[in-house]
């Protein structure tokens, strides 16, 4: 039945992994390590990073539209809502429109001040995807010396123990691939998660800068 090959599978594959752990040396636990912190990270920043907690649909569709507000005397609400929507994108609008802001310029500058301070809040753990793509498989190749040094002390020995140095050799070899094979295993999410999660952030730092400007422009341009 499909349900028992699926649990036939699971239990190989569980195996295969505790057979890593067991075989892997001490480099293994550092590697571990890195993994947990990674899933972490990457479960994290994908709920951070969700377009609708950054860029409403809807309050995006108001700035867009601040024109037809302004002339039909609807600021005031869209104020209103700028002040009690909690997104990043708010929070930016906000800053920008204080009354103690003369200018256009003295509103962007406000804004861009903001807005710095808010991509730099959403990069968040993004470095630390980046910090375990690069140690995670270093610690692989150390653990990978460290079972050849076991298999060339094994060679060093005597020829009166060759069931033992068989089994050093083995050993040293399990220790040598189950660790390039977990710093590998761990560092490619990590560094797909990083690439895919910077480009995102890129692209919502554009969005929130086209629709900051056309909202500070035609704020202005109303007013004068």
């Amino acid at each position: 039945m499909p349900a028992a090959g699926f649990s036939d599978n699971f239990a190989s594959s569980l195996h295969a992994v505790m057979e890593i752990f067991r075989t892997g040396g001490w480099f293994i636990a550092p590697i571990v390590i890195c993994w947990f912190i990674s899933i972490t990270v990457i479960i994290w920043k994908a709920l951070d990073l969700r377009r609708r907690l950054i860029i409403p649909p809807d309050l995006a569709e108001e700035l867009e539209n601040v024109s037809s507000h302004l002339q039909e005397g609807r600021f005031p609400a869209l104020q209103a809502t700028l002040r009690d929507n909690p997104s990043t994108l708010a929070r930016i609008c906000r800053a920008a429109i204080q009354p103690q802001h003369q200018t256009v310029e003295a509103a962007s500058r406000a804004a861009e001040t903001t807005a710095r301070e808010e991509i730099s809040r959403l990069e968040r753990g993004i470095p630390v995807l980046e910090i375990i793509f690069t140690i995670a498989p270093m610690l692989g190749l150390i653990g990978t010396v460290s079972g050849l040094v076991k298999i060339f002390s094994s060679l060093g020995g005597g020829t009166g123990q060759t069931a033992e140095q068989a089994r050093q050799i083995a050993l040293g070899i399990a220790e040598a691939m189950n660790t390039t094979i977990a710093g590998l295993v761990v560092a490619v999410p990590a560094i797909i998660a990083q690439v895919l999660y910077s480009r995102h952030l890129e692209r919502l730092s554009l969005r929130l800068s086209t629709l900051v400007t056309n909202f500070l422009d035609t704020c202005w341009s109303h007013s004068r």
